[in-house]
């Protein structure tokens, strides 16, 4: 195996490369290649997300937000990167074979969706290969992170909006009912008088139960809380989204009761789309601004002084 090109520079300021050797330009000149070669090879698969996203009524529209985001925490570890030392591993081979293999059974199968999870072995292979497990250990989040811009087979989507529609809609007609509204569910349809209301779709919630996933995946990486409690807010982010749901069809079933469904199902509907981000955001900012103060993030320890670290110890 060939060895990618280094220049020794001890002399190197330690804030621009670490404790690391310095590429040569050879290396730059390989990255480029090889990245610009990998990015044709994947034009096929951007090309199918971004039409995915692009799609009306699509449950992937928050897609293009995305790699921005990643991006943006690849930006903000730009200082530890440069420390970091530049050891690249072949261990990153054991990423891109799987992921080159997944490419070729996308376009000789047909399925995009193999393609489109390649691309995340294939980014973590490339870290790996050329800068190492220190760059890796430090860009986990901004690639793990694409994950929620591949979006889900039809034929689950289909299925799991199905079934989360039917649950927030019989929650719905429930609350309702305590409130004493007399209100029955029919499938899709809920029942009140001389009148009715069709819970469609868009209303179903598998929308915004993937965005605020992707949301609380977010919080669960910044939040400035303990192990435990990052986990709790990664994994609430889905009931929530479920309950601000089933708080926007309990909303457009009182709408509809006392004004009919046709004012429900017009200008309301819009404006309730939004709403239901707007609960879910104040509930998911609660539940973490309690646990900052239940589990606030441990302090590091400080550094020793050159003067402590000589002696072996204080005096």
């Amino acid at each position: 195996m060939s060895r990618i090109p280094f220049e020794n520079v001890s002399s190197a300021p330690p804030s621009s490369f670490g404790n690391a050797v310095r590429p040569s330009p050879l290396f730059y000149l390989g990255a480029t290649v090889i990245t610009g070669l990998l990015a044709a090879s994947y034009a096929g698969v951007l090309s199918g997300l971004y039409w995915t996203w692009m799609a009306v009524d699509s449950y992937y529209s928050h897609g293009f937000l995305i790699p921005p985001i990643s991006l943006y925490f690849v930006w903000q570890k730009r200082a530890e990167l440069r420390k970091a030392p530049l050891e690249p591993s072949p261990a990153g081979y054991a990423l891109l074979a799987p992921a080159c293999l997944l490419l070729l059974a996308s376009d000789s199968l047909g399925l995009r969706l193999l393609g489109q999870f390649s691309l995340i072995p294939m980014i973590a292979g490339l870290i790996l290969i050329f800068f190492g497990r220190r760059h890796l250990a430090l860009l986990w989040f901004p690639v793990v992170f694409l994950f929620f811009m591949i979006p889900i087979p039809p034929s689950i989507t289909q299925s799991l909006s199905l079934r989360i529609k039917l649950l927030a809609t019989d929650s719905a007609v429930h609350l309702a009912r305590l409130f004493t509204l007399p209100m029955v569910r029919d499938g899709s349809y809920v029942h009140f008088g001389n009148d009715q209301l069709l819970v469609g779709e868009v209303c179903g919630g598998l929308r915004s139960l993937i965005a605020l996933i992707a949301f609380g995946a977010l919080m669960s990486y910044i939040s400035k809380t303990r192990l435990w409690a990052r986990l709790l807010i990664l994994l609430i982010a889905g009931p929530v989204a479920i309950v601000a749901n089933m708080l926007r069809i309990f909303g457009l079933c009182v709408v509809a009761y006392f004004r009919g469904s046709q004012m429900a199902t017009g200008r309301f509907h819009d404006v309730s789309g939004i709403l239901i981000f707007v609960v879910a955001f104040v509930l998911l900012f609660s539940v973490e601004a309690l646990l900052r103060r239940i589990a606030p993030q441990l302090e590091k320890a400080p550094a020793p002084t050159g003067h402590h670290a000589s002696q072996g110890g204080p005096p």
